[in-house]
């Protein structure tokens, strides 16, 4: 027997309360929107988003298709278009949401509208405006098209399974056609759902045979075949082209993010500690209620033996994302690792929902049946409390005023001399230089080498196609290994050569390099101690302007890193060199954004006791690369 009896419902409600589901989050993202891509990834995914770019594995060639989409809407700039299809994509996979919820309110007995509808809003306002599903659908990314694409197929399952036993298998063709995109925008994602829907499948196969998996099969190809489009753009030679998959074992190589595996075995902590730090990111972003809410709903659900199919959808959604971050390793202050976590609140605000239904249900039956009027209130005051997570989240996930991104830019990149080549170790750096080309055509005269992507297939013949006089220098670093001083002296006599200090940076180079405003410069006849001053005091008063710039956005967690790790490895390069008052004054910046870094206060330390200009061995001080 199906668990949700059929009865006509009155379509204005039910399209009133999914444009609140849909219009309440959407509002809020594009009032919190920035001109100005946001740091990470989002550069390269606004870049990709313009030019059709092949982007990093397993290169999201739905995301770009979808964000050049938007990119044909007037309105601002072209990295805010951009953001605006995340921000769409975000806010309808709160509608799809809130349907999913909805049906599973009223699965719990819950008949009326006035009281489904309320709960179900609530529960999806909770979690699509948290911190967690807001910031991924103000700035570029992939993330907020997953939850989308994932909320549909989770949607109709939850759908088919209320609906259960019926002829009508449809929704599990339309889950298949979502999951297929889904695979085809973010696999690890979409593969980490499976399991919440494979009892479906099974159930559809053993009522209806085999020729209803069939067409699901077919609907599953259908939306992977948004991989086509990585080799059809690799052909046509675009601006960047990481794997260039133009053949079979290239294209793999890319979509199964080859560079990628394994990158957990890095992980220092063991499982445990990693699914606390799992843990910890849940109850930072959902109220510890709700998550005592979805603990007695999934009890709620799995008492009721037609519920349970309900129940074991929402809790494999929540068990096995939360187990496919904990495998990846879960970093800490990082939004993207977040965003490997939507399915989870989904799931979480699902089984919440299904609790507070069950108690409604509860009060309004039975000899001590509760007041009509009672019930409605506390359903309101359910969709009020979800409501209320705007006013908390708002300050955190807000990018309105955000535009660090473009005072790094006017440094790092619009100031740059003519026709420099810049040697960029990371890829925030390389992302930024990719985004403003595609965006703005800036600097076109600059050739950037990006040293994290040298190893990707194609990435140094497609350099050395586009700029032949970078052959010496790219081919003795992939035979060495490292940046050697003859290939760079020979490069500089020629054109501005500009390096990104970074500790990959060999200490044999530190005698050819001189600190700039926004990188280091080589020096081909080597680095004289009147050039290191003088680069010194232009780059500490560029520093010094790019912090008033910043103003109060100093406290953007992505953007003191950057500036944490420019002062740490100016503090490294000032004391090798012997140019102490300059490495205290880079470790005293430092330690101002992070007091508690370890290797910073042992420097500190070792600066404090050195006498003159004596040069410190900083070996001991170097420590690994950042997010």
């Amino acid at each position: 027997m199906a668990l949700i009896p059929k009865h006509p419902r009155d379509p204005s409600v039910s399209l009133v309360a999914y444009a609140l589901a849909i219009g309440v989050p959407f509002a809020a993202y594009l009032a919190t929107a920035s001109p100005h891509a946001y740091w990470l990834d989002s550069g390269e995914l606004a870049g990709a988003a313009v030019a059709l770019d092949i982007a990093h594995p397993p290169g999201h060639p739905l995301a770009a298709l979808v964000g050049h989409l938007f990119t044909f809407v007037p309105l601002g700039p072209l990295a805010l278009r951009v953001a605006l299809a995340q921000a769409l994509c975000g806010a309808i996979a709160a509608g799809f949401l809130f349907r999913a919820i909805d049906t599973t309110v009223r699965a719990m007995e819950v008949r009326h509208d006035r009281l489904s509808i309320p709960i179900a809003l609530g529960a999806t306002w909770s979690v699509a405006c948290s911190y967690a599903w807001w910031f991924q659908s103000v700035r570029p990314e992939v993330y907020a098209l997953q939850a989308l694409l994932l909320a549909i197929a989770i949607e109709r399952i939850v759908a088919l399974e209320a609906a259960w036993p019926t002829h009508d298998v449809r929704p599990l063709s339309v889950a298949a056609l979502a999951l297929g995109l889904a695979l085809a925008n973010h696999h690890f994602m979409a593969v980490m759902a499976l399991p919440a829907i494979a009892p479906t499948l099974a159930r559809v196969y053993r009522a209806r045979g085999a020729r209803s998996l069939v067409v699901a099969l077919g609907a599953l190809a259908a939306g992977l075949a948004a991989y086509v489009y990585l080799p059809v753009r690799s052909s046509t030679d675009p601006p960047v082209d990481l794997g260039h998959p133009t053949d079979l074992s290239r294209f793999f190589w890319v979509v199964s993010a080859r560079a990628y595996q394994h990158t957990n075995v890095l992980e220092d902590a063991g499982p445990i500690e990693r699914a606390m730090d799992v843990m910890i990111a849940i109850v930072e972003t959902v109220h510890p209620l709700l998550l005592v809410l979805a603990l007695a709903g999934l009890w709620a659900l799995l008492r009721a033996p037609g519920a349970r199919r309900l129940g074991w959808v929402w809790a494999a959604i929540v068990l096995f994302a939360c187990l496919g971050r904990t495998w990846l390793g879960h970093t800490a202050g990082n939004p993207d690792a977040l965003g490997y976590l939507l399915p989870a609140f989904m799931g979480i605000a699902a089984l919440a929902a299904a609790f507070v239904g069950a108690l409604m249900a509860q009060l309004g039956g039975g000899s001590a049946r509760a007041p009509r009027a009672m019930l409605t209130v506390l359903a309101l005051v359910t969709a009020a409390l979800g409501l209320a997570q705007l006013d908390q989240s708002r300050a955190h996930a807000s990018l309105a005023t955000f535009h660090a991104t473009d005072d790094f830019d006017d440094r790092r990149i619009r100031a740059l001399p003519p026709r420099a080549v810049v040697i960029a170790h990371l890829p925030q750096t390389v992302f930024r230089h990719w985004e403003l080309a595609q965006t703005e055509h800036a600097r076109p005269d600059v050739t950037l080498v990006p040293i994290p992507f040298l190893g990707y297939p194609g990435v140094v013949d497609h350099l050395v196609e586009r700029d032949p006089s970078l052959r010496e220098l790219l081919s003795g670093y992939l035979v060495d290994g490292e940046l050697r001083q003859p290939y760079l002296q020979s490069l500089a006599a020629s054109r501005p050569l500009l390096i990104e200090m970074d500790v990959r940076v060999p200490r044999a180079l530190y005698e050819t390099i001189v600190p700039g405003p926004g990188f280091y410069e080589v020096v081909d006849g080597g680095a004289t101690d009147a050039d290191v001053r003088g680069g010194a005091a232009r780059r500490a008063a560029s520093l010094e302007s790019l912090a008033r710039a910043l103003g109060p956005r100093q406290d953007d967690p992505e953007t003191r890193n950057q500036l944490l790790w420019a002062h740490y490895v100016d503090a490294l390069y000032y004391a090798q060199v012997g140019v102490l008052e300059r490495a205290r004054e880079s470790v005293t910046r430092a330690l101002a954004l992070q007091p508690e870094a370890l290797e910073l206060r042992a420097l500190s330390e070792r600066l404090a006791g050195a006498d003159g200009e004596t040069p410190i061995d900083v070996s001991d001080f170097t420590v690994g690369l950042p997010e």
